[in-house]
């Protein structure tokens, strides 16, 4: 039986450190950070470090793209900045694509309840701006933040790959600019500031990929197509927000199902979700020493954050989007692990691979 594997057709990114996926790598390799005092507090009264898509950002994309955003019956700045950035990543993502078929949009969502009352749906904004999708009837939430997209394709692998689809959009748009939220997290002491080392910085951001279980529909850069092997999900029983004490099985666990498709035992990258604060830092070393013959000696170890902060829900798809990137610049790579953990029991990861385009369609014919 041949081997299942999804192709990315098409990237697409907004960050706080680029309006594209082509920015947004570029500001990474060069190791820029967005990271800057905010209108927001912490518990103590300090600033806290936010990592924000500038204002005029915004206003510039929302004129010159001519988007035609429903704000509902009343206005939330957060909404409103997901809308805009989850439009403009996923029209990057589609730009090119054609279909005569219908596309599944799989979108990961905040593990965190927000209020929505009178708020229009994101995905009737995006049907109304992005031309390859266009009926909601076919999409699907995942409320996990930063596990959220390694379900959504999860979700692809099981219940999709033999639908009698093209494309799946698999993406998120998440952001922490929220009075509550950010009174929740900096009482719960999780932001960073003077006061507090161990905190992270919130950030916002949106990604959005196409997908597809056939290789000529791949994107192809340099000779190579991207592939996603099935991801790994599992729980963790001692998760920040739990009383149960932290084993570090969940993120073990993730990573061996994951690892279980892929034997070379190659991995020379590592994309973590780490967003600053030592408790993910401990959980990956657990996960890392318990899988050590699955990784190179010398594996690296990209954790973004802490260029454009926590993204919550936008963590999968922006991860994989610039491991992809890697993989087709980087002659030597040949594989790396993706994985993101959320604040809950959820973790989810993943193995991407580049293969010669020449190599995977002739197999095919």
């Amino acid at each position: 039986m041949a081997k299942q594997q999804l192709y990315i057709a098409g990237l697409g990114m907004v960050t706080a450190i680029g309006g594209n996926a082509d920015m947004t790598t570029t500001a990474v390799n060069a190791n820029i950070s967005a990271y800057e005092l905010s209108d927001f507090d912490s518990a103590c009264g300090e600033p806290i470090k936010m990592a924000l898509v500038p204002d005029e950002i915004f206003d510039e994309i929302e004129v010159e793209s001519n988007l035609t955003l429903d704000e509902g019956d009343r206005y939330n700045a957060r909404h409103d900045r997901i809308s805009i950035m989850a439009t403009m990543a996923m029209q990057e993502a589609c730009a090119g694509i054609k279909s005569d078929k219908s596309v599944p949009l799989l979108m990961a969502k905040s593990e965190y309840g927000y209020d929505q009352t009178e708020l229009s749906s994101l995905t009737e904004n995006l049907a109304n701006n992005v031309e390859l999708w266009d009926s909601g009837d076919i999409s699907r939430s995942i409320y996990s933040g930063r596990a959220a997209g390694f379900e959504a394709i999860t979700m692809v692998f099981d219940y999709l790959y033999d639908a009698p689809h093209d494309y799946y959009i698999v993406g998120g748009s998440d952001s922490y600019f929220d009075d509550e939220l950010i009174n929740q997290l900096a009482n719960d002491g999780r932001l960073l500031h003077t006061n507090n080392p161990d905190g992270f910085v919130p950030g916002e951001a949106a990604g959005y990929l196409v997908l597809t279980s056939n290789p000529e529909l791949a994107l192809v850069k340099n000779g190579y197509m991207i592939a996603l092997n099935p991801p790994g999900i599992a729980d963790e029983v001692g998760h920040l927000n739990s009383d149960s004490p932290y084993k570090g099985e969940g993120l073990d666990d993730a990573f061996k199902k994951a690892l279980i498709t892929h034997q070379q035992k190659n991995i020379s990258t590592i994309y973590s979700s780490m967003n600053g604060e030592h408790f993910w830092a401990k959980e990956l070393g657990v996960a890392q020493l318990r899988n050590k013959p699955d990784f190179s000696e010398q594996v690296e170890i990209i954790h973004p954050a802490e260029n454009f902060g926590d993204i919550g829900a936008a963590t999968a798809p922006v991860l994989l989007a610039l491991a992809a990137d890697d993989l087709w610049q980087d002659k030597q790579a040949r594989c790396s692990l993706v994985y993101g953990s959320a604040d809950n029991a959820k973790r989810g990861a993943i193995v991407i691979e580049k293969v010669l385009a020449k190599t995977i369609t002739a197999s095919t014919d």
